[in-house]
């Protein structure tokens, strides 16, 4: 009967022109890939070195199935003294910018609507890495990337949708990644981590209808608003770094974005009694 049930919904989807939709959360006992991009650094120009598979391990990303958990960490494996392809001689710090992807592949998601959930148990990264989950969807020979993604903020739980299918998605990953200077083994007790888990106990329910933000796309203002005190605004870029930090002090609170570049954003407005993310468009 349940077969059955689900062969019908997908028939009836197809019939309404409907998409199907999936929902995953974060899941440590899964199977994770890992592939890194490297970069120049910003000093350098910033430019595309390469990419290729790189093991999970690798990676510095601790999956604990017993535990539930997964800890990424910035990448201290691609780091040689000797090597000035990766440490600069004359600084002893790292002469790429590293970007390790933790994720997911499941060829069963493509061309679906899909919501990747989770939570972030703790997040004492250094501030000169940038982290966060991600949907990213490619076509069948990688030459386009679609992607969602949302910053990894310590006690909050996160969700993503991506609901832009298409005929041309072919690969449909989800995951987390961790960009930034590929570090010194020295330093990684002292740069931080992020563990994500599947949800985030004891994080207040609210009624995420009653804030609204307006207008969107946004030139010079957001405006926010809700029914209770906003204890705090920030704003995340698509990298997931933070561009804007407020705390005000009432319901309604007009952010000035004119100094930012256009592009898409994140905003996480947050109340007594939970917080609300919301995508805009900065033009």
């Amino acid at each position: 009967m349940r077969k059955s049930y689900f062969l019908f919904s997908i028939l009836l989807c197809a019939a309404f022109g409907m998409q199907a939709q999936n929902s995953v959360t974060v899941d440590a006992s899964a199977e994770y890939i890992g592939y890194a991009n490297v970069f120049e650094t910003p000093a350098n120009g910033e430019a595309f070195v390469f990419g290729d598979s790189w093991a999970v391990e690798d990676l510095k990303t601790v999956i604990d199935p017993a535990g539930g958990t997964i800890t990424l960490q910035p990448n201290f494996n691609a780091y040689d003294a000797a090597d000035p392809f990766w440490v600069d001689p004359a600084t002893g710090l790292g002469n790429k910018f590293f970007e390790g992807n933790t994720f997911i592949e499941d060829a069963s998601l493509v061309g679906s609507e899909l919501t990747f959930s989770g939570g972030v148990a703790s997040n004492d990264l250094d501030p000169s890495y940038e982290t966060m989950a991600f949907i990213k969807v490619f076509n069948a020979d990688f030459s386009v990337l679609k992607i969602e993604t949302a910053p990894l903020v310590a006690g909050q739980n996160f969700s993503i949708t991506y609901a832009n299918v298409e005929p041309e998605d072919a690969v449909v990953q989800y995951g987390f990644s961790v960009y930034g200077r590929n570090a010194n083994p020295d330093d990684e007790a002292t740069l931080g981590s992020v563990v994500v888990v599947d949800q985030v106990l004891g994080v207040n329910e609210f009624d995420a209808s009653t804030i609204s933000t307006y207008p969107n796309p946004a030139t010079d203002v957001l405006n926010v608003s809700a029914q209770e005190q906003i204890t705090a605004i920030t704003i995340y870029n698509m990298l997931g770094q933070q561009v804007i930090a407020l705390t005000p002090d009432s319901n309604v609170s007009a952010v000035n974005v004119s100094t930012l570049r256009a592009g898409v954003y994140m905003a996480q407005i947050a109340t007594a009694t939970g917080s609300k993310t919301v995508k805009f468009v900065k033009r």
